[in-house]
């Protein structure tokens, strides 16, 4: 539950933020564990990881909520979603900082989520489509060389024109919940 919550969070936030009609690139990994032991004492979970076979020991903090409710042959999922987007920037944007946590609410099955959004309205000068590079000036007024890696941002950049603003946006999230089998 917790994971569907991060993945509807992020999408309800996209059109907001001007995704939808930008040059963006994410990179998602999933891993999958099942629970093998849990010390309700120490709040210590041996997990053992489905891809690498491997174990993993992890203390579960007081911010964890419904511990009492993990036992083992639990299934865990983890998301890890790391992004950036390019896109036009809106009328008098600025740089900012958007930050979401949160936790399952008593009595679900424990899950947590948390996720950073930062946005750098950049001022575009100029793209080097041979290099892949496009120069930006930043804030404070500083000129940043940035390589554009996808087809997708050297398209956008070839269509910006110099003294344009951009907003570029790096996103990370991670969401970790028990699942369903």
């Amino acid at each position: 539950m917790i994971v569907r919550s991060l993945a509807a969070i992020i999408l309800a936030l996209l059109p907001s933020l001007g995704f939808a009609q930008s040059a963006e690139r994410t990179m998602t990994l999933e891993v999958n564990a099942t629970v093998r032991s849990v010390d309700a004492e120490t709040r210590m979970i041996v997990l053992d990881n489905e891809t690498t076979g491997r174990s993993e020991i992890i203390i579960a903090g007081p911010e964890i909520v419904n511990f009492d409710q993990i036992e083992a042959g639990d299934k865990v999922k983890a998301l890890y979603t790391l992004g950036v987007a390019a896109r036009m920037a809106m009328p008098n944007e600025v740089d900012g900082v958007l930050e979401i946590d949160g936790q399952a609410i008593e009595g679900e099955k424990p899950g947590a989520l948390t996720g950073t959004a930062v946005t750098l309205v950049l001022e575009f000068i100029s793209f080097d489509p041979v290099a892949s590079i496009a120069t930006v000036k930043d804030s404070s007024g500083d000129e940043q060389m940035i390589e554009v890696e996808t087809d997708a941002g050297r398209e956008f950049a070839k269509e910006l024109n110099s003294g344009e603003m951009v907003a570029l946006t790096f996103t990370e999230g991670l969401a970790v919940g028990i699942v369903e089998e």
